[in-house]
């Protein structure tokens, strides 16, 4: 009957302490899984976040190089400010239609044409 106890009361005594070290590794893995999301949640926040500064540095571009063109010249600080973005948008990796509109940019003029002058 001894060794029935003393049995009943290790296999008891084992039962206990595996649930709670289960229960803790449960507690922590559920843990870690809730801060796992976390931070994918916020990796995609970012990442929404720099793709739509990358869009609306994209659109910037385009409207100063529009407003350059329509003006007829660029003088030389338009242009500093224009390679500082199209700088910007060649590290983006993006490669298109850029590259002809600012070649149209660096043939203008660096001066605004005399009011008698046509614009070439």
């Amino acid at each position: 009957m001894e060794v029935l106890a003393s049995v009943l009361s290790s296999v008891l005594s084992s039962s206990v302490v595996l649930f709670f070290v289960q229960r803790y590794f449960s507690h922590r893995d559920k843990k870690e899984a809730e801060a796992l999301e976390e931070r994918e949640d916020l990796i995609e926040r970012v990442n929404t976040g720099l793709e739509t500064i990358r869009l609306l540095s994209y659109h910037r571009m385009s409207q100063e190089i529009e407003r350059l063109l329509d003006k007829g010249f660029a003088t030389p600080a338009e242009r500093r400010v224009l390679d500082e973005m199209f700088a910007n948008y060649k590290k983006h990796g993006w490669n298109g239609d850029m590259d002809a509109r600012l070649k149209k940019v660096y043939a203008l003029r660096t001066d605004r044409p005399d009011k008698g002058s046509t614009v070439k």
